[in-house]
């Protein structure tokens, strides 16, 4: 447990932070994380004599650039683990320039924190009225927002008590009175738990981002056959993810669904899931993601020391890609691929 993690489960409680680890109901006691073991199977190969005098952790995205392969994913209920709610992660990130994406489920105004960062992604929940996607879709427009994510992982919990850690985040904004972006009540807004969205969904929301100028992408996909639908419906990207392993400890992780879906689809992919290091990133990288998301480990410094911690927790990875990258001898994050990895059996490293 990081330094980190330990002043988090401090000040959250056993309960709130255990939610915040995403423990499934169907994990082994003490079993680790799996998208977290998957990425630590790959070792980097380092190589010399390439001459190379630069490095630039910039990465290129769908006409934009980040300063490196590099994002913040979403999270719920915000407000819960910092008085501020996410804006301190929101100047963080515009310090940076790395990409901060925002639950429907957050507490924080939509506006707001537009105000504070211009360059966030809204996801919101592929569940219920279509038109209440495409209402939040033109808030998130004129906010300011800059891509959607439409989470397609089983958005809603089917049963009751399958909540990561057994925590409802849902009924702990109830209590305290708090409406997220995407509620109109108290507490986190009510979906159907079998949505019966089909591919026709898909195309009818990505026709509405597209007139809206914004990107759509798709999280939730670990299928191949999934991934090759997509490009046929409008959707810009991917974000290879199974939702943190929140669900369910039996779902294949990303990093292993990675060459399948590259090559089943010509979109982008991002990989979302088990991302604790700069090193973590490069190796995406490698495998084929163009851009890695990280949650758990960033919504730990937010509840250990705010802005400050989450800025030098994000700007030390990106210190650590750039020098893993240098060693690699590559001058571009786009130079890295396949052949800078080796992927060993026994995959924790200490």
């Amino acid at each position: 447990m990081s330094m980190h993690d330990k002043q988090a489960r401090e000040r959250l409680g056993d309960a709130l932070f255990r939610y915040m680890q995403g423990q499934p109901a169907d994990a082994l006691a003490d079993e680790p994380d799996a998208n977290q073991q998957a990425l630590r199977r790959y070792r980097l190969l380092p190589r010399i004599l390439q001459g190379n005098t630069t490095i630039s952790t910039q990465t290129a995205l769908l006409s934009q650039c980040w300063s490196a392969p590099l994002g913040v994913g979403a999270f719920a209920g915000d407000r819960l683990f910092h008085e501020e709610g996410l804006l301190p992660i929101a100047r963080a990130c515009r310090r940076l320039q790395l990409p901060l994406v925002i639950s429907e489920e957050t507490v924080t105004p939509l506006e707001q924190i537009g105000a504070a960062y211009e360059r966030c992604w809204l996801q919101l929940r592929a569940a219920g009225d279509v038109g209440r996607i495409k209402a939040l879709i033109d808030r998130a427009a004129q906010a300011g927002m800059q891509h959607i994510v439409l989470t397609v992982l089983a958005p809603v919990h089917p049963v009751a008590g399958l909540q990561p850690g057994g925590f409802s985040v849902g009924d702990a904004l109830k209590q305290r009175g708090w409406r997220t972006i995407g509620g109109s009540e108290p507490g986190v807004a009510a979906l159907p738990a079998f949505p019966v969205w089909r591919w026709q969904q898909i195309s009818e929301v990505a026709a509405h981002c597209a007139a809206r100028r914004l990107p759509l992408w798709l999280k939730g996909i670990l299928h191949a056959e999934d991934a090759a639908q997509a490009a046929q419906h409008g959707v810009s990207g991917i974000i290879v993810s199974n939702i943190g392993l929140r669900q369910s400890a039996r779902w294949a992780t990303p990093v292993d669904q990675l060459a399948d879906l590259q090559a089943a689809t010509p979109l982008p992919l991002l990989l979302d899931g088990g991302v604790r290091c700069g090193s973590d990133a490069v190796v995406a990288r490698c495998l084929g993601a163009t851009l890695s998301l990280s949650v758990r480990p960033v919504v730990s410094a937010l509840c250990a020391g705010g802005e400050s911690a989450v800025f030098d927790l994000l700007s030390g990875w990106i210190n650590e890609v750039s020098a893993i990258s240098h060693w690699c001898g590559v001058s571009e994050m786009a130079a890295l691929n396949r052949t800078f990895i080796s992927e060993v059996d026994n995959g924790c490293i200490g």
